[in-house]
């Protein structure tokens, strides 16, 4: 029998807005509908929803043995090779083509939402949820509801009126994923949270690590990646290509 994982969605003070509960679970139920229909070796398998857990409904997923990329990172009793960490990198890049190539922006791709399955492939996951949530709150991209996400959101996210997230924006958060899995740290590890956005908008770039030197072969793609004018950003076939030479 195969094990499935239920993530349940809880917003807080949801279920004394009964007309906003039902907004957002139709919003919710709309994402799940376009998450449902993707199919790829490394897009986490939606198998649908379970209601009871909370006021929204829960999602049925495939389990992911080794949890999120951050964590397979952190984990101090595995070896992880060069080699591997761009296989790992190829393979997210592959994915992220296929959901642009079925008109679907992640719009929060982060080493949270990577999860590692137990051959050691990634799996990108939770598709739009987390705009739902910052659209019920009326909040963004300085005030998320989730710790450190403002690390991986492109910098013309934090205008105001904020923008939608587009393709350039889910490369600019590939950018990040890339400094996470060559070096173990995350965007802007040097500066708190509250400062990011602040250092965003003003065109700070996230630093080099020093102690943990990345191949300058691929930092240059990190940088062209994250770089702060969207058009300037590399296109992911691209990008596929850039890496799939250097794994040889």
């Amino acid at each position: 029998m195969e094990s499935v994982a239920v993530k349940v969605l809880k917003v807080p003070g949801i279920g004394r807005r009964p007309e906003s509960l039902q907004n957002y679970a139709k919003k919710l139920r709309a994402e799940i509908h376009i998450w449902s229909r993707l199919s790829h070796p490394n897009v986490l398998r939606l198998y649908g929803i379970a209601d009871g857990f909370s006021h929204l409904p829960a999602l049925v997923s495939q389990w992911a043995e080794n949890g999120t990329l951050t964590q397979y990172l952190e984990d101090p009793g595995r070896d992880i090779s060069k080699g591997k960490r761009i296989s790992i990198l190829v393979r997210v890049a592959e994915a992220l083509h296929y959901i642009h190539s079925e008109h679907v922006v992640h719009g929060d791709l982060t080493g949270s939402n990577i999860l590692i399955d137990g051959d050691g492939q990634p799996l990108i996951s939770d598709f739009g949820l987390s705009s739902i949530l910052r659209e019920y709150n009326e909040t963004s991209y300085f005030h998320s509801g989730r710790p450190g996400a403002p690390r991986w959101a492109a910098p013309e996210l934090f205008a105001e009126p904020a923008g939608f997230p587009t393709i350039e924006c889910d490369v600019y958060s590939y950018g990040c994923v890339m400094l996470l899995t060559l070096s173990g740290k995350v965007p802007y590890s040097e500066i708190r949270d509250f400062h990011v956005p602040y250092a965003k908008i003003t065109g700070i770039r996230p630093q080099r690590p020093v102690n943990l030197p990345i191949e300058e072969a691929l930092w240059v793609m990190i940088e062209r990646c994250t770089d702060a004018t969207p058009e300037f950003r590399p296109a992911l076939p691209d990008i596929i290509s850039y890496l799939s030479r250097q794994q040889a």
